[in-house]
């Protein structure tokens, strides 16, 4: 993670204009500390490198309800899910949109989580229909932003469903299986689903991609490239972050 600082810090430098966003899974994999914390020191981490939202994946909904609460108290960036909804109180579990004025547009930024997996599990949680929630959510935040922008953990096939029959969406970032080394552009609406890295056992957060997003006054995407960057060691770890991961690790 001290490379993956060390890249933020780089990108926005360059250009001010940055958004840092994860479409979920972030909070526990299969490591300490952040499995023995339940995802506490994933935030912490996340708060640091300074995110702006992250959708919440199955294996973040398999915290429950109770922890989530806390975590996204500890949390100084958005938790999204569109479609995962609280049994007992018929609410959902997390916003399912934020609104920012960013580089002078209203950018929308939309959650969903998986309907399958780890979060069946949760007797608490369940997970609505990824692609009617998307549907029903575009339609709302169009009327309040410029450009919308979706973190989905709904699976490959069911972005690309997205990506063709939902109009309005600028660009799709994708979690769960399915990583990509370009964009999949809809031949359809033209929206680009980016899915940079696909978590295995031990390797976590080794990749990260940079998407660069040209808008029209009008908030049209005119254009888009992708850059996916592998945290090898020819990048040279934040000193901080390197400090602060150690001493986690040793906890």
């Amino acid at each position: 993670m001290a490379r993956r600082a060390t890249k933020i810090a780089e990108a926005r430098s360059a250009n001010p204009n940055i958004l840092l966003l994860d479409a979920g899974d972030s909070l526990v994999g299969d490591q300490d500390p952040a499995r023995k914390t339940q995802g506490r020191t994933s935030v912490e981490l996340m708060n640091r490198l300074g995110y702006d939202a992250m959708a919440l994946g199955p294996k973040d909904l398999a915290l429950g309800p109770q922890v989530l609460r806390t975590r996204m108290a500890e949390a100084q960036f958005a938790f999204l899910s569109a479609n995962a909804i609280e049994k007992t109180t018929g609410k959902p579990v997390a916003t399912p949109y934020i609104v920012r004025e960013f580089a002078g547009y209203r950018v929308a930024i939309i959650g969903l989580s998986a309907a399958e997996s780890a979060a069946e599990s949760v007797a608490t949680i369940v997970v609505q229909d990824p692609l009617a929630a998307a549907q029903a959510v575009v339609a709302e935040a169009s009327g309040q932003a410029d450009v919308i922008i979706l973190l989905s953990h709904a699976g490959p096939d069911v972005d690309q469903r997205i990506a063709d029959t939902v109009p309005g969406i600028a660009a799709i970032i994708s979690g769960g299986p399915g990583a990509q080394a370009a964009p999949i552009v809809s031949a359809v609406t033209g929206t680009p689903i980016y899915h940079v890295d696909t978590a295995s056992p031990g390797h976590a957060g080794r990749l990260l991609g940079e998407a660069a997003l040209v808008f029209s006054p009008d908030g049209t995407l005119e254009s888009q490239t992708w850059q996916p960057w592998t945290l090898g060691p020819e990048i040279v770890d934040d000193p901080d972050m390197a400090a602060w991961v150690t001493e986690q690790m040793g906890q």
